[in-house]
Parts: C-alpha cells; structure tokens; sequence
C-alpha cells in the first residue's frame, strides 16, 4: 500500500464533497433567478394570477453527477402559453436564455 494514500483519498472525498455542496446552492439560487424573473416578465396580462403563483423554480434531480433545475408552470393552460403561436407567449424558455450569462458565473463559482 502506497504511504499517504488514506490522506489523499480523505482529501479528494472532502474536496468532492464541497464542489457537491457549492453545485447545489449554486443551483438553488439559479433556481431562485428563473423562477422570480418568469413570475415578472412574461409578455401577457395576467386575468386570475393563477400562472404566475404556479410559476416554480426548484432542484428536480440530485445524483452523483447531476443536479437538475426545473423551472415548470403547473395551470393546465400553461403549456399553450409557451408553445402556441410560434412562442409568442412564451416566457419559461426566455426567462433561461435572459439569464444564461448569471447561469454561467454561478456554474462557474462551483469550482473556486
């Protein structure tokens, strides 16, 4: 057995570790972006309210090698919003796009 090998496997879980735990909140306060920039830009007016209290940005998907954000609406009629007329409506996938550049610097903080 190689001298120190216990030191550097403890090394490499602890720094594993800490990039898992940067990632997640990472994540969360990319997930926390999307959903408060969806719930406040949407080209259409709002009748009941019911979408944009639906509106949810939130972790969907934790394993060793993915953490997955899901940002979803959840009133039936959600899904002709974003999809009908080409997209004219659509406020989901631009609220993403809108925020790719803060998306990157946080992805990219995990690694500091």
């Amino acid at each position: 057995m190689l001298k120190g090998l216990d030191q550097v496997q403890q090394n490499l879980d602890r720094y594993y570790t800490g990039a898992l735990r940067r990632a997640a909140t990472a994540m969360e306060e990319i997930a926390a972006i999307l959903e408060g920039y969806a719930k406040s830009s949407h080209p259409w007016t709002e009748d009941t309210g019911n979408t944009a209290k639906s509106i949810r940005g939130f972790i969907s998907e934790v394993t060793p090698k993915i953490i997955r954000v899901t940002l979803s609406a959840g009133m039936e009629y959600d899904v002709f919003l974003e999809l009908a007329r080409e997209g004219k409506w659509a406020w989901l996938w631009p609220a993403i796009e809108a925020n790719l550049d803060t998306i990157k610097r946080k992805l990219e903080g995990i690694r500091q």
